[in-house]
């Protein structure tokens, strides 16, 4: 009996009957996206599906010849690698027959030899990527193999660099890719809006104008980068392209990318505090709510840190450019 049997049926092809649960029926469901993931290595063949495990180079044998196979070869459909062999070789190897499921099968299996010798048992390893690898299970490459990017963006290191602050990340990742529900974009859809920018309501709201042309956005981001000495460009995308080379200082380009993240945060945050609360913060609250943050966030990230003798931690870099 193969392994992937439930009972007396083949894990891959048995129909959930309608009174099993909600998640064994899930599970059901996403065996085709999972079964290219799943690969046998060979051994004596007494474990493996002939028809079904993915043991050949073509994958699993009853999706390459279909399911006359078993009546056409002789083999039954439960049966293990094992049970196609005989002493002189696979039972269909020396046939003469023209029969196009049997020509496919002596194309798709292996030398019969090192599995008769074998005294091994079969092996089941996943493959991540679903083609290859050392059968340890990534999330990462499974991902990747699943849902493959086809779109390069040249801002991918500005967002999800390494000691990010998860929550900013995400909805820099958000605008970054102009998804943010700003008001033109509520106008775009149909729905009765007022135009007008929540902060200063002076100017349409737009991506642009929310987060740097916004009288009110503008001394938030303009209080750091001239604590920090530096002139970003005044676009949107042109900032982000920016942020890949801010400064010489590895410190510095680490502190301008966690506040860039964190001041869209906080002016979205404070935009939709507004609509809800009919309340707003002053800038100057808004950039002390950002420096405790960023004290805070650098703080750990600065005792990570391996320093050679007089370099400066991260944390000192901010406290010499934001102390009191």
């Amino acid at each position: 009996m193969t392994t992937f049997c439930i009972g007396n049926e083949n894990f891959w092809v048995l129909q959930p009957n309608s009174g099993g649960s909600w998640i064994w029926k899930a599970l059901c469901k996403l065996r085709d996206i999972a079964r290219p993931f799943l690969h046998c290595q060979i051994g004596s063949g007494i474990t493996a599906s002939f028809w079904f495990d993915n043991w050949t180079s073509v994958g699993p044998l009853i999706d390459h010849v279909g399911p006359r196979g078993p009546i056409s070869t002789g083999i039954d459909i439960n049966a293990v690698v094992a049970d196609a062999l005989t002493e002189n070789g696979w039972c269909f190897e020396h046939s003469r027959s023209r029969n196009q499921v049997i020509t496919l099968l002596k194309k798709s299996v292996p030398d019969s030899g090192p599995i008769m010798s074998s005294e091994v048992d079969d092996t089941y390893v996943l493959y991540s990527n679903g083609q290859n690898g050392a059968g340890n299970f990534s999330t990462s490459e499974t991902w990747r193999a699943l849902f493959p990017s086809t779109e390069v963006v040249f801002w991918h290191q500005v967002v999800w660099f390494s000691g990010r602050i998860p929550k900013h990340a995400f909805l820099s990742w958000i605008a970054a890719r102009d998804r943010m529900v700003t008001r033109d974009r509520l106008l775009r859809w149909g729905l009765q809006v007022p135009p007008n920018c929540v902060l200063c309501v002076t100017h349409s709201e737009t991506r642009q104008h929310l987060f740097f042309d916004c009288p009110f956005s503008h001394q938030v981001w303009s209080f750091f980068t001239a604590k920090l000495n530096l002139s970003p460009p005044h676009l949107f995308e042109d900032g982000l392209r920016w942020l890949k080379h801010p400064s010489r200082d590895d410190n510095v380009k680490l502190i301008v990318k966690l506040l860039h993240q964190a001041c869209l945060y906080f002016i979205w945050k404070e935009r939709n505090d507004k609509i809800h609360s009919n309340g707003q913060k002053r800038p100057a609250v808004i950039i002390n709510e950002i420096k405790q943050m960023l004290r805070l966030r650098l703080d750990p990230l600065a005792r990570a840190q391996r320093l050679h003798q007089g370099e400066e931690s991260v944390l000192a870099t901010w406290l010499r450019f934001f102390a009191g």
